[in-house]
């Protein structure tokens, strides 16, 4: 129980002060996984090999580790902490307010709090008399002992809302504990969601709801007006709303990210480590034909998504642990290829999502600080399980354009947020995918252009393959495609009939088409841009306007091939090397 004594000797900046330190250790450990990922770490894949290099790696990767782990308990203990100032506040403000107005009638404030008053003289039987001046009826309803009794239960109620948030703040941060070893576990990260659950109900209104369905620049004013604390604040109990905002600074929504992808693939693991047994039998007989069990079809979607999202979840893992690699898909590159070049830069996170078909947006090297920035938009069947290949292309593309002429600073972004349709037919024939994703889209280019340092250059391009160019032809005749070059590659069809309706300079669309891609003639009369009875216009088609770019490679899912023309022209495109692009 808070006394009357303590609370109003208790000064809570002192609590705020605690914070603060908190504060320095969250930022510091974030600052020591920065440097050991993206310096150390990274130097020691691009310039060294052997068994001594990767035992020296793996243990500074679980040091990195207990830093991110380290950082966000701290955000937490932070937020908490300041949460706990704020209420003890507000019950301090209620106790001084009692207090002096107990004293402006008059009356006596003890040290228990208790409230004395003198007693009236009795004018009347029943009724009670004010001393005269102060400006008051002689005759009143509620008697000096009633009005001290007010008084006396506004400073208990005080002492109440102190004495409740000592309670659960203590028992909120006895929560915020960890195993002292070397080792973060996915039980560290499950057990790291369950503290951010019982910080946010503890601090409840403390912090107000992140900003929904704000343009990039209003998500951005709203998060410059914050504090680097109060930031840390709403990163630590809203990662995933945080990390999804366009407009907000690339290295913030990437942290907010990772504390997001860490705590759902400890939850995923451990989902599908406790799966129960296969139910028997797969099939159940009804009538003369067999059905199949509904409960081992539940069991069986369940543990397929499971699996699905981990191998993606593994996928983008290894790209933050091939930073500084100058080769980290070996298997992927035709046998007389050699990269060349300095090895990858960090990844960023820039959205995550596992439920459903799962959706992630990563980035090679910062968008904010490059000087040209490429959006890739995959196609259909585009899932989370998936992505392994559209982020090879996404490293490809990035290490031809960082070897153009001049060392440009690039990045290259694969863009996998969106629900893409999962087959050919019916969904990839449906124009509603797209027209679904087009706003977030435009949203996404937006906040590049928001977020974008101003001291660097900020050429942006959008590439889209196959049923993405449907989404971003939508983006166009839906918004505006905030983009300075459009590439499309075996494009079914852009839904517009025309270049200049893709809102980007004259002469800045281009496009690629394999002689053997089935996609553009396939898709043209559900995608492509109906004019007269029987003709549909897509980039393919010289009245379209697109430039025609070489293309050496075969099929419809190696236009990114690493040393192909079809590449080196994409490269060309990205930083702006427009007389060298080959065309037809």
């Amino acid at each position: 129980m808070v006394t009357f004594a303590q609370l109003r000797a208790l000064d809570p900046a002192q609590f705020e002060e605690a914070a603060d330190g908190w504060h320095k250790v969250s930022s510091n450990a974030s600052a020591s996984k920065d440097r050991l990922d993206n310096e150390i770490n990274a130097k020691l894949r691009g310039a060294l090999k052997g068994q001594g290099v990767g035992t020296a790696l793996g243990r500074l990767e679980r040091l990195s580790e207990n830093f991110h782990y380290m950082q966000v308990e701290c955000a937490l203990v932070l937020t908490a902490l300041n949460g706990l100032a704020a209420e003890l506040r507000a019950a301090k403000t209620k106790l001084h307010n009692a207090v002096q107005d107990a004293l402006d009638a008059g009356m006596t404030v003890k040290e228990d709090g208790s409230v004395q008053y003198t007693p009236p003289l009795v004018l009347l039987p029943g009724q009670e008399y004010e001393p005269a001046g102060n400006g008051r009826t002689p005759f009143v309803t509620t008697t000096p002992k009633e009005r001290a009794q007010g008084f006396a239960d506004r400073i208990g109620d005080a002492l109440k809302d102190a004495a409740v948030a000592d309670g659960k703040y203590a028992k909120t941060l006895g929560k915020l504990i960890t195993v002292a070893d070397l080792s973060v576990t996915k039980e560290d990260w499950t057990d790291a969601d369950a503290d951010r659950g019982a910080v946010k109900k503890t601090v409840g209104d403390y912090l107000r709801d992140i900003p929904k369905d704000k343009s990039p620049k209003d998500n951005a004013a709203w998060w410059k007006s914050l504090s680097k604390e109060e930031q840390a604040e709403y990163i630590s109990l809203y990662p995933a709303g945080v990390g999804k905002l366009d407009g907000l600074p690339v290295e913030d929504r990437d942290e907010a990210n990772r504390v997001w992808f860490n705590e759902q693939r400890a939850k995923y693991q451990t989902e599908l480590d406790n799966l129960p047994p296969e139910p028997k039998p797969r099939q159940l007989l009804a009538g003369r034909s067999m059905v199949p069990n509904p409960k081992w079809t539940e069991w069986y979607n369940r543990k397929k998504h499971l699996e699905g999202a981990l191998d993606g979840m593994m996928r983008i893992q290894m790209r933050f642990d091939s930073t500084g690699k100058v080769d980290p898909y070996p298997t992927k590159r035709p046998a007389d290829y050699k990269p060349t070049g300095d090895g990858l830069p960090p990844a960023y996170l820039l959205d995550f999502d596992p439920e459903n078909n799962g959706r992630a947006i990563i980035a090679n090297g910062n968008p904010d600080t490059a000087d040209h920035t490429v959006v890739m938009v995959g196609g259909t069947k585009s899932r989370l399980s998936g992505l392994y290949t559209p982020m090879v292309a996404g490293t490809n593309l990035w290490q031809a354009a960082s070897a153009m002429p001049g060392e440009p600073k690039v990045s290259t972004i694969t863009w996998n947020g969106y629900d893409a349709p999962q087959n050919l037919f019916p969904e990839g024939a449906l124009n509603r995918y797209a027209d679904r994703a087009a706003g977030d889209f435009n949203d996404f280019l937006a906040g590049l252009h928001t977020s974008h340092d101003p001291s660097a250059d900020d050429h942006l391009s959008v590439q889209a393959h196959s049923y993405g160019s449907v989404l971003v032809g939508s983006a166009a005749r839906q918004g505006t495609l905030e983009a300075d070059d459009v590439m499309f590659s075996g494009s079914p069809g852009v839904q517009v009939g025309r270049a200049e309706d893709l809102d980007v300079p004259p002469g800045h669309v281009w496009n690629q088409r394999a002689q053997d891609d089935p996609v553009p003639r396939l898709g043209a009369p559900t995608h492509g841009h109906r004019e007269g009875l029987t003709q549909y216009i897509t980039p393919n088609d010289p009245i379209f306007g697109a430039k025609q770019m070489t293309t050496d490679t075969k099929g419809h899912g190696n236009y990114w091939l690493a040393g192909s023309e079809s590449l080196e022209n994409q490269a060309r495109v990205v930083v702006g090397r427009y007389d060298e692009v080959q065309l037809k």
